[in-house]
């Protein structure tokens, strides 16, 4: 074979890889960074006792929360890794998720006295858990950031900040390890603004980072 032919048969209707093969590359740095993130949250802050938490509706209830967002992110994130490649339904199944919790925290606070609606969205770290939750979400973007920018994004700005929110989610799955609150106000408020705080500096950062 001429090597005019065999380039020919080389670059007829290339299929791109799917996304399916770069998950498990965006999830073995998850998981990396997650490991440093979860050093961080049992040397730094402490862990609850487990054995009592997991007996409670509230902790998997924050946990299903976190992970739908960090599924929902990973899947986004595998698709924004390649030139052309668009979410079908991860921000879908992420609005849902956003949009039950808020449900849930309406329903919880609505019929309740202004004092403990108040209580119930603030609980006793609502000055700390954002702000926890985005720092801890750096190890894991970093590690994420650093598959990404191997592969080839080309909306920089989106894939910058759906690195951010799946690194916060996964971050917010470990952080409730440590967090003691039971609410689905509080959860749907600071868990949230932790998470969507490391997606904006995600889309700020994005463009930097993932340039190739």
């Amino acid at each position: 074979m001429r090597t005019d032919d065999l380039i020919a048969a080389l670059s007829d209707d290339p299929a791109p890889a799917g996304s399916a093969a770069v998950m498990p590359w965006l999830a073995a740095a998850a998981a990396v960074g997650g490991l440093v993130t979860f050093l961080n949250v049992v040397t730094w802050l402490g862990v609850q006792p487990l054995d009592i938490a997991m007996r409670t509706r509230w902790f998997w209830m924050k946990g299903g929360y976190t992970l739908c967002l960090a599924g929902a992110g990973l899947a986004w994130a595998a698709r924004l890794c390649r030139p052309g490649g668009v979410a079908r339904y991860a921000p879908y199944v992420a609005l849902t998720a956003v949009a039950a919790m808020a449900a849930m925290a309406g329903v919880s606070t609505a019929g309740a006295p202004a004092d403990l609606a108040v209580e119930r969205w603030l609980g006793r770290s609502w000055s700390v858990c954002s702000f926890y939750i985005f720092v801890l979400s750096a190890p894991v973007f970093v590690a994420v950031v650093w598959v990404m920018r191997r592969l080839a994004p080309t909306r920089l700005v989106l894939a910058g900040a759906v690195a951010g929110v799946f690194s916060g989610a996964v971050a917010a799955t470990i952080y409730g390890l440590h967090c003691p609150e039971s609410t689905a106000a509080f959860v749907a408020t600071w868990y949230t603004l932790g998470i969507a705080a490391a997606g904006g500096v995600g889309a700020v950062v994005g463009p930097r980072l993932l340039r190739w």
